[in-house]
């Protein structure tokens, strides 16, 4: 029977050897600071990614330093939280605006770093890069918010547009208004030029809407050649009849599609909180019931919802 070989003793690495290839090999980048927020450690994935070849360059550094005062002091209030408090902030999503012009996303955990005593006399830090990841969530969530033709928001966001609107005209007890409105014999448009035309039209249609009002309103298409207005802040039938017919002229203009010109007009219908409803639904009903009388009066016109208005 063999006797057993004889197994040399194994010198283990230092315990700084571990240490630092285990920081190295951590996909995130990973970092110490001190109670002052200054680094203390960090990963050469960290180095890398800010653009330094020795992560000693970074020692004794600030997220200010690195990254401006804007985002460094936003960053260090959470240092402040985990040293103060002996708690850790776990996944935090943060965002920074690179000098190209996109944002970078990270996702950041923060452990207190206790001494032998159990004193906290600083933090471990470890940020990952989440942008691709996070632009494919934003890119679902517009796609979901938002019409695939003309890029406007949907009926989704549109019901959550006008729920914020009421809550914030509910608390300063001010108006605003509802647009309801669609193209004139639109159908005779796909019928005669073609949909891929009738696209490009409600596109232009929904551009010029957009244009037409002011940044702070809502340009919502619904459905087919449905377009919905919020209007905050206008006061009285005289104002959202000035604005109609703004709009009305401006959509009046010819359209210039595949090199042609196309010209159309629009029936809108109008709407006012309080008067006409206290909810979406009701305010968004009201506006398409005069919206669809001003087109039984021939179109290209508007008319404001009444309370008992004929048929």
């Amino acid at each position: 029977m063999d006797r057993p070989v004889n197994v040399p003793p194994v010198n283990p690495p230092s315990d700084e050897f571990l240490f630092r290839a285990l920081m190295d090999a951590t996909p995130d980048a990973t970092y110490f600071k001190d109670r002052q927020s200054r680094l203390l450690r960090v990963s050469r994935k960290m180095a890398r990614d800010l653009g330094f070849s020795d992560p000693a360059e970074l020692v004794g550094m600030t997220d200010v330093d690195l990254f401006g005062r804007a985002f460094g002091e936003a960053t260090r209030l959470d240092d402040l939280k985990v040293i103060e408090s002996g708690r850790p902030i776990i996944g935090v999503v943060e965002s920074r605006r690179l000098g190209n012009g996109r944002t970078n996303w990270t996702l950041t955990s923060k452990l207190p770093l206790h001494d032998e005593s159990g004193n906290v006399i600083g933090l471990v830090g470890m940020t990952r890069e989440i942008s691709e990841t996070r632009e494919t969530e934003l890119a679902l969530q517009h796609l979901a918010t938002h019409d695939a033709l003309t890029d406007l928001p949907n009926r989704f966001l549109l019901v959550d547009r006008l729920g914020q609107t009421l809550a914030r005209a509910q608390r300063a007890t001010s108006t605003f208004a509802v647009l309801f409105m669609d193209i004139d014999r639109f159908k005779e448009v796909n019928d005669s030029r073609g949909h891929d035309v009738g696209d490009l039209l409600l596109r232009a249609f929904g551009q010029r809407l957009a244009k037409s009002v002011r940044k702070s309103d809502t340009v919502a298409r619904i459905g087919g050649d449905e377009f919905v207005l919020i209007l905050e802040n206008v006061h009285g039938t005289a104002e959202a009849d000035e604005i109609a017919t703004k709009l009305q002229h401006s959509l009046a203009r010819p359209f210039t599609l595949e090199s042609k010109r196309l010209k159309v007009t629009a029936s809108i219908g109008i709407s006012f909180y309080p008067d006409h409803g206290q909810d979406a639904e009701t305010l968004l009903r009201a506006a398409d019931y005069a919206m669809y009388l001003a087109k039984r009066r021939g179109g290209n016109g508007h008319t404001t919802y009444l309370p008992g208005m004929p048929e």
